[in-house]
């Protein structure tokens, strides 16, 4: 089971909080779940391998220098991503749950009977408007399962495309020889999402879509640029941002399936590191979306 929860808070008063919360927002994350099941939200945390389920970083208020300014009635919204079915019914219990409970003040707990529509983000007392796994609320949000995501293209049902565009709206990164490397090389891209894809599938893509990804994929069209993620005690992290297209120099039916696979399933696995604290957001661009940006600049040419 695949989801995709946007939770949507607004500040009780005026406040003031760093430019980037993914630290903060996995902190709430894992509040949450635990309000659900505790021994699940431990076991999240304790995690030393790949953790299934990514946070992102907070989308809306005002970003001004290292701050983030809100206001009682600004939206303030938090995307949640399982990718197991345990974290998965835990996000859907969440929206069901966030849904039938009324409005409270502020407790410990943030889903105790009576105070389910209070939390904390970073210390500062936020009012739940909405929780939503409904992708025709919100384009953000979403469900599905990995045998309906995957089946299409394995089956032989859709014919998969040469070209992939791929949209990366966080920093995004990989680790290589202990270093960072801020660039979406085909490898680094397609070798992150197998990697998730095998651990928290019930069937296994082969490894070696990794290979072909390297030596089979080129980048035909980068439109981006490196940005900085603050993190805890002034840390830094340097990821890229932006649009890439991917296009097949070997156009094997069967290789080009997988790489369309995983191409959706980076709507809900990330992308590269640091994915549960607000990095490597990142979702296919359609080709319907490709299709009225040509039409829509042609129409822009002839006026």
């Amino acid at each position: 089971m695949l989801t995709s929860l946007i939770l949507t808070v607004s500040p009780r008063e005026p406040t003031n909080l760093p430019r980037d919360l993914g630290r903060a927002g996995y902190a709430l994350f894992l509040s949450l779940v635990s309000a659900q099941d505790l021994a699940l939200a431990e076991s999240l945390h304790t995690a030393q391998d790949r953790k299934p389920f990514t946070c992102s970083n907070v989308f809306g208020g005002t970003r001004d220098g290292a701050s983030l300014l809100a206001q009682p009635g600004d939206a303030l919204a938090m995307r949640y991503t399982g990718l197991n079915a345990a974290v998965s019914s835990a996000l859907a219990a969440m929206a069901a749950g966030f849904a039938a409970t009324p409005m409270a003040e502020p407790h410990p707990n943030p889903l105790t009977e009576g105070d389910g529509l209070v939390v904390e983000l970073d210390r500062a007392p936020m009012r739940i408007v909405s929780a939503t796994l409904d992708g025709a609320t919100d384009a953000r949000a979403g469900a599905t399962s990995y045998d309906a995501l995957g089946s299409p293209y394995l089956l032989s049902r859709e014919r998969p495309t040469s070209a992939v565009t791929l949209r990366f709206f966080s920093p995004t990164a990989f680790r290589s020889r202990d270093q960072n490397l801020p660039l979406p090389l085909p490898g680094s891209v397609f070798g992150s999402l197998v990697d998730k894809w095998n651990a928290f599938a019930p069937l296994a893509l082969p490894d070696e879509v990794r290979r072909f990804a390297d030596e089979c994929l080129a980048i035909s069209q980068f439109r981006g640029h490196t940005r900085m993620l603050r993190g805890k005690d002034g840390g830094k992290q340097i990821g890229f941002v932006g649009e890439v297209t991917y296009r097949a120099l070997n156009t094997d039916r069967y290789w080009l399936s997988l790489i369309n696979v995983l191409a959706d399933y980076a709507f809900f696995a990330g992308v590269g590191y640091g994915t549960t604290q607000g990095m490597g957001q990142c979702r296919r661009v359609t080709e319907v979306e490709i299709e009225q940006r040509r039409v829509r600049r042609a129409n822009e040419m002839d006026d």
